[in-house]
Parts: structure tokens; sequence; C-alpha cells
């Protein structure tokens, strides 16, 4: 039931030729599933009744007259509460192979006119209803329609469908995959009057048609093209089941380790679960299972190993969580409230747990360990790697490992460092990866960007993407105060954001609050502080990117490895700039321990990796600022959209 004052999923989907078959039971069915899923419990209206009768029976009986009754029906789709419903989600598969979806925005109109200010003003932009001339700008005359029953200017249909599908790729993890089809468009069933058919004849959205009653072979001709006979339940289970949250990990943690929350799981990370909590319940005979998990930034490592956590733990299984990178882990411990002892340093593994003490040991962000277990920034302790501490305490040990998030000269596990270090220790590897990017809002488009940018093999952004704009937000500023001014925009709508820099500025101060960080004169900002920080408006180091005043400081990449937040800003130093074509390193700017490393080459690669880390901290959005000029004209070069005041 619905509760909170929100909505939560309308559950009314059925095969197309069952919604023909059953017409008027189904439209019962519907309405009970609105009322449930009303956050008051509220009743549909008549327009709502006549559009499940109408409407939507005639999309089914279309799919059914060109034999696609397989096809799965979702009415009043909604797979966020702040997301507008989708009259009709379809779902099958495709004539050419692979799962194939489509958004149907449904319209009762009997008529409808071309755009007119001198009918109305009323639905028309600000600069159309101040125009004295009675004159249209070409927006509004692109995508706006007079509809003369309500005697205002409405949304043309198909720009409805566009910001169905932008809603689907934001909030559904399902269109992460580029091999997924999703198609959109508007179905007007009622429109047969003959001056109305001008509105199939634009198209403000490209791609995205619109079809009238006038003209039912088209819209047939549109869904055989997009959907095969073949049995659509696989797809219908998959929308289903791949719902994404776009809540922090940090702020529902405690829910993912007690089995309730928001986040829903993708099918190789479902299969990990599923495959290393059957090695938990029945341990392999012979040789130890060591389970190495590998995936870039935003794959969902984190939130497997809290869900197999949460999992073992409601099992009654011994289990506990390490990670190489402390802020993750002390975010994770303290939002996970009852189990904060299952949370654990290396050090305390080492000491404090036998052979084999516990059935799993997670280690996340394996990438950051150490040779051996350290004590301070320098000491390294003598006797067992860290790889054989954890493989030796569990019987079921799990990694989590990205090689490209390595940064200092002590985090020595490659990915193929690793698994040499478990066979040497006589126990068998079992790989898995994960290869979908899902914190970028599953916007792979991004992380391929990011991934051939620092490789310096820049892509153009959003090259040869015709599936529409991406989800994901990306811009580049060559101001300072302008990239904080933007984002303190989306901090006072109440999303999060938070700035992080390149470690090429001197560390002068610990308290958060003296401005070491200036890229350009007249703006300077502090480092986020240490843990020893007294005052309540700095965070301490571990929480700078979950706690409030987090803002005000510029974090690093040692603070914000491991979490994430919904916008952020990178600023990109002079340690590394673009020269031509390829990436440009200067010792002198590096201030970090990475100055450890003598080699030019793996300097390189870890400051690169570094700002990787950086800019895919984001779920929403990432705006780049660079001191450097000819970094800003590749962005520029490549289609990164500047951001404007």
């Amino acid at each position: 039931m619905a509760g909170g004052g929100t909505w939560t999923e309308l559950e009314a989907y059925w095969p197309a030729e069952e919604m023909v078959r059953d017409r008027e039971r189904l439209r019962g069915k519907i309405a009970e599933a609105y009322k449930a899923a009303h956050p008051a419990q509220q009743d549909p209206s008549a327009a709502d009744m006549t559009s499940w009768s109408e409407s939507v029976y005639e999309v089914a009986t279309a799919l059914k007259d060109r034999g696609l009754g397989q096809v799965w029906v979702f009415v009043e789709y909604r797979v966020h509460p702040q997301m507008n419903p989708i009259d009709v989600v379809l779902a099958g598969h495709h004539p050419e192979g692979g799962l194939s979806f489509a958004a149907i925005e449904l319209k009762q109109w009997g008529s409808v006119d071309r755009p007119d200010p001198t009918k109305s003003t009323k639905g028309l932009c600000v600069e159309c209803r101040k125009s004295t001339a009675g004159q249209l700008c070409d927006q509004c005359s692109l995508d706006r329609v007079y509809a003369p029953f309500y005697s205002s200017h409405k949304k043309h249909p198909a720009v409805q469908v566009r910001d169905n599908v932008e809603a689907l790729k934001r909030h559904h993890s399902m269109f992460d995959d580029r091999y997924v089809h999703l198609v959109g468009a508007a179905y007007l069933h009622n429109l047969k009057d003959q001056h109305s058919q001008w509105i199939n004849q634009v198209m403000p959205c490209p791609g995205i048609r619109t079809f009238t009653a006038r003209h039912p072979a088209k819209l047939r001709d549109f869904l055989q093209a997009n959907f095969s006979p073949k049995d659509g339940a696989d797809a219908a289970e998959a929308i289903l089941e791949r719902r994404r949250s776009t809540t922090l990990l940090t702020s529902e943690t405690g829910a993912v380790v007690n089995g309730h929350t928001h986040f829903s799981l993708v099918e190789n990370q479902l299969r990990a679960v599923s495959s290393i909590m059957d090695s938990v319940r029945k341990p392999s005979v012979g040789l130890k299972k060591v389970y190495v998990v590998r995936g870039r930034a935003g794959t969902g490592k984190s939130l497997v190993a809290l869900t197999l956590l949460g999992q073992a733990l409601r099992g009654g299984y011994e289990a506990r969580f390490v990670s190489g990178g402390v802020a993750s882990r002390e975010n994770f411990k303290r939002s996970a409230k009852g189990h904060g002892n299952k949370f654990m340093t290396l050090n305390k593994v080492a000491d404090n747990l036998g052979l084999d003490e516990v059935d799993i040991l997670l280690c996340d962000e394996a990438h950051r360990l150490s040779e051996r277990p350290m004590k301070g920034s320098f000491y390294m302790r003598p006797g067992e790697s860290s790889v054989e501490v954890i493989v030796s305490r569990s019987k079921v040990p799990v990694f989590f490992i990205d090689g490209d998030q390595r940064l200092f000269d002590e985090e020595v596990w490659s990915e193929e460092l690793l698994i040499e270090e478990i066979m040497k220790l006589r126990a068998e590897v079992v790989p898995i990866d994960f290869d979908r990017p899902l914190r970028a809002v599953g916007s792979s488009t991004f992380d391929t960007w990011v991934k051939h940018l620092l490789l310096g093999n820049p892509l153009p952004w959003r090259a040869g993407d015709d599936t529409g704009s991406d989800p994901f937000k990306l811009y580049y500023t060559d101001s300072a105060p302008q990239m904080e001014e933007f984002l303190q925009s989306k901090l006072d709508s109440g999303a999060s954001a938070r700035m992080t820099a390149g470690m090429c500025w001197e560390w002068s101060d610990t308290t958060g609050t003296q401005p070491d960080v200036a890229p350009e004169p007249g703006w300077a900002r502090p480092w986020n502080a240490e843990d020893s920080s007294q005052s309540a408006d700095v965070p301490k180091r571990h929480f700078w990117a979950t706690d409030p005043g987090g803002f005000n400081q510029i974090g690093c990449v040692h603070t914000a490895q491991g979490l994430e937040y919904e916008w952020g800003g990178v600023i990109m130093g002079p340690d590394l700039t673009w020269a031509g074509n390829s990436w440009s390193l200067d010792r002198e700017h590096v201030k970090s321990k990475a100055i450890r490393i003598s080699s030019d080459d793996v300097l390189t690669q870890r400051i690169r990796n570094a700002y990787g880390v950086l800019m895919t901290r984001s779920i929403r959005g990432t705006v780049l600022y660079t001191v450097d000029p000819a970094t800003r004209q590749l962005f520029a070069g490549l289609g990164v959209p500047k951001l404007s005041t």
C-alpha cells in the first residue's frame, strides 16, 4: 500500500491479447492498482477510466491485429514517485533480436489546432505571452499545439513522449544497455478530423512519431517494426526487476544491509549475489573458492558487497566487511545502524580473527590495499600479505577491485597480481565481471567518455548517440566561481553537491577553514578538514562527502573515493594538462604522496586514475574546470557544453 505522501509502483500489466479478451475485467483491475498505488488511496477519475477502457484497448488491439498479442502492456507506468506516469509502456522482443520497449503517450483529443497566440497565450513561453506582435518563437511554433477543449496551448504529444523516454533512462537501469531497443510514439486514437492531421506532419522531437485514428495502419506498421511475435514475458520481468533508485548508497546502507531498500540489482549483480551466497550456505569441497569481482567505478561493487553482508547476517552467518578505502568504510559503518561491529579495519581482521573464523569476508576497494596491512601512512606490518589475511580468515573470501582506481605507490594490487597472489595461496579464483555503469544515472556514454579521455584517446561527447539526450549532464567551464554558483543552485534545490580537486595545491591547514586551493586569482577555497576538526560547520575528513557543510571545502581523492553525490565539480590543476595529442605530467605540481612513484609513466597513470575517480563520483552531472587553456579547448572541441551563466 502507498504511504508517506508518495506514489508506489502501479502494478498493472498484461499481454496485449489478454487485455483485448478481458477488457472490462482488467479495467477494474487497473482501477484497483491505481488506488493501491495512490498516496491517498484515491479512486481514479472518470477520464482515467475512459482512457483505460478505450485508449489502452486501442493499442492492445493494434498489437493483436499484427500478431503481437504476447507483447506486454504496462499501464500508467511510473518508475519513480516524482516521475509523471507513462500512459503505456510496451515490453517484448525486437524483430532483429534483443529486448524491445516503447513508451506510448495516449490522447483522446477529437481535434487540435496549430499554435495561435490570437486564440490564447496560455501555455506559451514568457516571450510569446508578452509579444505585442502576436508572433510565436520557433520553439513554441514547433512544440506547442492549441487544444480548443482546454482553451489553451499544450505540449505537442511528441514532446511528452520525449520527456517520458528520458525519464525511463534516468530512473531505470534497463536502459543502461545500448542493446536494448527503446522507442516512443504518441497515439491520438479519436483524432479523425481531416483538418487536424497536420499534427503528424511535424516532428518536434527527432525519431518520435505521432499517429492518429485517420491512419490506423501507420501505428500498426510502427509496432510491427519494433516488436516480434515472440512471448515478451522475460522483457516484462526485466522491466519490473531493474527499477533504479537515485538514492545515495550511503544514505541507504542500513536498508541495504537489513534487506529493504529502493535499490534493485541488475542481472550480473543478481548472479553474483546468488552464486556467492550459495558458497556461503554450502562451502566448497577441496580448494577454497575466492571470488574476485571486477568492475569500473559506478558498476555497483559496494552495493553488492553490502547486499551480501546483509543476506549473510540475516541467514545467521558470521560476516565482516573490510575496505581499502577508509572514508567509504566509515560512512557505511555509521549508516548501517545496529551492524557497526561488522565493519572492521584490516589490522583488526589480522589480529582478532582466526583461520576460517567467519563464513564470508567482503573486501571492498581491494585496489587500495597495500602489500601488507599498514599502521599509519608509512609503516607496513611484517608477515602476511593483505590478501593472505582476507583469504585465510574466511571460508568465503570476496574481493571487489578496479585496477583503474589505484592511486599511490603502496597500492600494489592490480587485478593480475591479486589473482596471482590468491593462486599462490592454493585457492581457486572465481572471477565475476561487472561491466554496466549504474552511478551516472546509468550513462554508459559518460563512463566510456571518461575512460577514453583519460587514456589519451578522447571521444566526442555523445558521438553517434541517436537515442536522445544522455541522462547524465556534463559541462565544462573556465570560471571556478561559475562552477561553484551552478553547484550551489543544485544544493539549494535539495540535491547533494560537492567540489573536488586534484592534489596539486599545498595542504597548509587541517581545519578546513584556510583557502589553500587557489586555481585562479580571486577565488580560493579550503581543503577538507582532517578528522581532528572541532568545528560544527566543518565535517571531519571521512564524512566530507556526506555531512552538511562539505560543500564549503574542496574534497580530495582520499575523501571522495568509494562515495558519491548527485552533482560534482572537478578542478583539474597544472599536474595534468593536454599537450596536443596526449596528457602531459608536471611533477612540480604533484603535492600528494603519489610523488614517491619514481617512474613518470606510472605516475602519469596514477594521476589520470585520480582524476577518473573524481569525475565518476556524481550520479546526475559533473562540471569540469581546468586551469589549463589547452585542456579547456579539448573539452570544447569534443562537444562538451560550456556552462552558461
